[in-house]
């Protein structure tokens, strides 16, 4: 049944504040942890910096600990999900190989922007604070999960079109193709190697060799 306006937009009392507490407090959290990493993250600064009580923060959160991963796991979802809209956009737009192919070199080229090398960052270090955290790391598969979800159907509407072969599991795929942009940051360590161009054009053709249906 479609849901009237009132419905839609109606919130229980105080929901916008109690939401705009938990917002405040995860972003004095991730100010700091971006600043001097997690260790540095101080109860009674975060306090002093947003005017929240105590008890609020310990209503939201149970703990230093609940507030520290919950600022972690959104450093994690804000880098994992930045772009893939735009993606999702271009998508709509290619209706031949060529318009393909040049889609994942601007994709390609994009990942070595700084804007996109700090989400890497960002994702890495949230992944590696998340494996002793059995909790924590639970709630980034999720998150993890719901970008598969959504880059599969992004991509499935140009295996629909015949763009990408039809054997190919997307999401699958999906999941491979994100993880080896993590690996990008193994070639920006190395001084001997040029990313912008060697990986970019290592990936570029192992993955037009994985798409592309063959021709007769």
């Amino acid at each position: 049944m479609t849901k009237l306006p009132d419905e839609v937009t109606s919130r229980p009392p105080g929901a916008d504040r109690s939401r705009d507490t938990r917002r405040a407090l995860i972003d004095a959290a991730i100010a700091d942890m971006e600043a001097t990493g997690e260790a540095s993250i101080r109860i009674t600064k975060i306090l002093s910096e947003t005017g929240i009580s105590n008890g609020s923060l310990y209503h939201h959160f149970g703990s230093r600990e609940g507030l520290v991963q919950a600022a972690i796991a959104e450093r994690f979802l804000g880098a994992v999900t930045a772009g893939l809209g735009a993606f999702a956009d271009r998508i709509r737009e290619i209706r031949t190989p060529e318009q393909l192919q040049e889609l994942f070199r601007f994709e390609l080229e994009r990942y070595g922007s700084p804007e996109v090398r700090d989400q890497r960052l960002r994702r890495l270090t949230a992944l590696a604070a998340a494996l002793p955290r059995a909790e924590l790391r639970q709630r980034i598969i999720a998150d993890q999960a719901r970008y598969f979800d959504a880059a599969g159907d992004a991509l499935s509407r140009l295996q629909d079109r015949g763009l990408i072969r039809a054997d190919i599991d997307i999401r699958a795929f999906s999941a491979w193709f994100l993880g080896l942009t993590l690996s990008r940051v193994l070639s920006e360590l190395d001084p001997d190697l040029d990313p912008d161009r060697e990986w970019s054009e290592f990936t570029l053709t192992a993955l037009l060799a994985i798409l592309i249906p063959p021709t007769d």
